[in-house]
This record gives C-alpha cells, sequence and structure tokens, in this order.
C-alpha cells in the first residue's frame, strides 16, 4: 500500500518541480535596481513604471538624449533617482533625519539632503539627486532646464562647490554672427578675434555635452597612486610606457574608469550608441576586443571580433566572482586612432557580489572624452549586491557626442 500511495505521488513531485529541466530562462538570474527579468528571452529589461519605477532609456535615472536628470530631479518618467523612485512614496525610513541628512525620502525610505519638492531654495534651488548615490545636494543647476535661464541658459555641473549657469558650451551655442564661445574662460560669446579657439568644447579635439553631476576633483583621494617605475610588465590594468607605468587606454579619445577602495566585484557598464539606431552594452559578459588597428602591421587580416559593433572595449574584470586580484579598476577603452560613435553614452555600475563588506563600498567613475574629464561619485550598501547580466547597474552618468 505504501509503495502504492509513492508511486501515486511521483507524478505531482515532478510536476512541481520540473526535475527534467526548467523552460524559465530567468531562473538564477538577479537583475539590478529597477529591472526585472523577462522569463521568455533571460534578459533584464525595465521594471514597469506604474509600480513607482519609471527608468528612461537603457540606463535608467536621466533624460532623454541631450539631457541631464529630469525635471525636478525625480519625476515617475525619467528616474530621478539611482534606483528610479519618485517622491511621495510611503516607505519609514529606519532611523531619525538629521545631520547632512535630514530628509525622510519615502520613496526610497531613506535619509537624504534634498528631494524634489524639498529642501533646496534661494541661491541653489535645485536638487540634484544623483549626487553620492543618492544622498543628494541643492545646486544652482541640475541641465539647462533647471534653473538656468536668459543670457546664462547653460548648466555647468563642474562649476565648483554646487554648479552654475553659463553662456555657452561650445560655439555651436554661439547665434550671433562672428562669435564664438571663450570657453576657457568667460563662457560666454565674444567676437572672435582668433584667441578663444572657437571649435570643440574645451579645446580637446571634438564636442561633448554632458547630461549630469559630475565633478572636476577625484572621489577617492585614498585610492591607491598609479604604479610609476617599470621596465616591460605592470600591473593588470596598467601599461609600460616611457619606464612608467599608466593606466590602460589613457591616450585614447574616449576612457571610462571605475575605480573603488573596498576588495569588491563591482562592475562596469557603458551603453554604447550605434550608427543604426540601436545600442551595444560593453561589460563582463560582451567586453568585446581591442577595436583600433593591430601595434604592428600583420601579413593577413585578423577575424573579426567585435561582437555588437561597439568601438569600446573592456581591458578587465576586476575581482570578478570574489576571486581577489586587488587591482580595484575598471576600463572601458576607446584606443588611439578609433572616432567615437555620435550619440548618447550611457555609464553605469553595478554591486555584483559582497565579498566581505560590513559598510559602505564607495566607488568613482572618471569619464574622459576628448580631453575633458568629469569624475562622479557614490557608493554602495553591504544588502546592494545584485547579481548581474545584461541591463543590470545603477545609473551613474550619460553624454552626448553630437
Amino acid at each position: 500500500m505504501r509503495r502504492l500511495f509513492l508511486l501515486a505521488l511521483l507524478p505531482a513531485v515532478w510536476a512541481a518541480c520540473q526535475c527534467g529541466g526548467s523552460s524559465n530562462l530567468c531562473e538564477g538570474t538577479r537583475c539590478g535596481p529597477g529591472l526585472t527579468c523577462d522569463a521568455k528571452t533571460g534578459a533584464c529589461v525595465l521594471a514597469s513604471t506604474g509600480t513607482g519605477g519609471g527608468l528612461s532609456g537603457v540606463g535608467g535615472g536621466a533624460s532623454s538624449t541631450g539631457g541631464g536628470l529630469a525635471t525636478g530631479g525625480g519625476s515617475s518618467t525619467a528616474g530621478g533617482t539611482a534606483g528610479g523612485e519618485v517622491d511621495g512614496g510611503s516607505l519609514d525610513c529606519p532611523v531619525t533625519c538629521a545631520g547632512n541628512a535630514p530628509i525622510c525620502d519615502r520613496s526610497v525610505g531613506r535619509c537624504v539632503a534634498c528631494t524634489a519638492t524639498q529642501g533646496c531654495s534661494g541661491a541653489t534651488p535645485v536638487c540634484n539627486r544623483l549626487w553620492q548615490g543618492g544622498l543628494g545636494r541643492c545646486q544652482v543647476c541640475t541641465d539647462d532646464n533647471q534653473g538656468c535661464s536668459g543670457a546664462t541658459p547653460f548648466c555647468d555641473v563642474t562649476i565648483a562647490p554646487a554648479a552654475g549657469c553659463i553662456g555657452c558650451r561650445n560655439t555651436a551655442d554661439c547665434t550671433t554672427p562672428g562669435t564664438v564661445c571663450d570657453t576657457f574662460g568667460t563662457r560666454s560669446c565674444v567676437v572672435d578675434d582668433g584667441g578663444f579657439g572657437g571649435g570643440g568644447a574645451g579645446g580637446g579635439g571634438g564636442t561633448v555635452n554632458w547630461g549630469d553631476g559630475g565633478v572636476t576633483a577625484r572621489c577617492l583621494p585614498g585610492s591607491p597612486p598609479t604604479p610609476m617605475m617599470c621596465t616591460t610588465e605592470c600591473p593588470k590594468g596598467y601599461v609600460c610606457q616611457g619606464g612608467r607605468c599608466v593606466l590602460r587606454g589613457s591616450s585614447g579619445p574616449l576612457q571610462v574608469t571605475l575605480r573603488f577602495r573596498d576588495a569588491e566585484d563591482l562592475d562596469l557598464y557603458v551603453v554604447e550608441p550605434l550608427p543604426d539606431g540601436g545600442t551595444c552594452e560593453v561589460f563582463y559578459q560582451q567586453p568585446n576586443v581591442d577595436a583600433g588597428p593591430p601595434p604592428i602591421p600583420l601579413p593577413f587580416p585578423l577575424p573579426p571580433q567585435v561582437r555588437c559593433g561597439a568601438k569600446g572595449w573592456l581591458d578587465l574584470d576586476s575581482n570578478a566572482a570574489c576571486r581577489i586580484d586587488n587591482v580595484n579598476v575598471e576600463n572601458i577603452i576607446y584606443s588611439p586612432g578609433v572616432t567615437p560613435w555620435s550619440g548618447r553614452y550611457v555609464v553605469r555600475v553595478n554591486y555584483w557580489q559582497n565579498c566581505s563588506a560590513t559598510g559602505s563600498v564607495p566607488y568613482e567613475v572618471e569619464v574622459r572624452v576628448f580631453g575633458q574629464t568629469r569624475y562622479y561619485c557614490g557608493s554602495f550598501q553591504p544588502n546592494q549586491a545584485s547579481g548581474g547580466g545584461l541591463g543590470a547597474g545603477r545609473f551613474v552618468a550619460d553624454f552626448v557626442i553630437p
């Protein structure tokens, strides 16, 4: 009788556990904040905006092409915070808010410096909700639509200490005939006497429109210094040039670098625009290869290896799966001689796995385009490690190459 009962039970057990193999492509996949796994494709996709999500574009947390933070820094259609939440939620903060974070943002249940509707006024009326991983700070402006008008309609988020409004970013902004943008001085349109360069913003050989709240100073001043002396070899992520170890890719037209202080598994993502209107996401699962010319001429052509049309490539996945290499640097490189595609680039950082962290895990992202540099500061908490994959990670920055 017991054997008959067990035989009758087996079909139900098999149906419940599908021991013969699951058709759910999301099994074992964890997506980043604001993303959910599509069981049909196995890819991480944007979560529904009806649940308070509202990420915009591939990276989320940014406005449309060429923009910066969304109006007010946190609308439900543009995701003003790193996770895409909005003001007006119902979550309580776990502690009493005070000090440099006196406001409880009930949309995320954490203490912050400001929100889209609270904390900012006077000379710094706009809240940059992306600052310091979502802590926020009050600024003069966050983009061209927030805080700037009249003779100074453009926002420069790198002006210390809290951004500022300027008259032009490059000569294309000057509509009066015979004028150019004084990009190195007054940042206003002046009569072209040949002394202002007039061409690319910052004089770096091309133009770039920055879309969010970067700064000009390093976020992690305590980071280990770049190794200095070498003969032929350098640590991972560096190359020997002129007897010194320098960061790989430092001589290319575009470079995105992630640095972090602790031996944790953080990953760098760059979503690159393509000429056909699509995008390619460069990260540890799709690192691509050096798209530049080979260092020495070859008598035969190499087979194409770039898998999605991107010109950028990842040189190192540091501390992958907590196999600690102590490099704590990841680079997405655009080699010398390569011309980056035009369009909007999105930068994200993902906390793949908590290796040993018990406190905050700070990071910085350096974005260098045509000689212009921005730094973006942030941190993760130990419980925010979320696995990875296509589409994972926290929005950090975006910029547009015209």
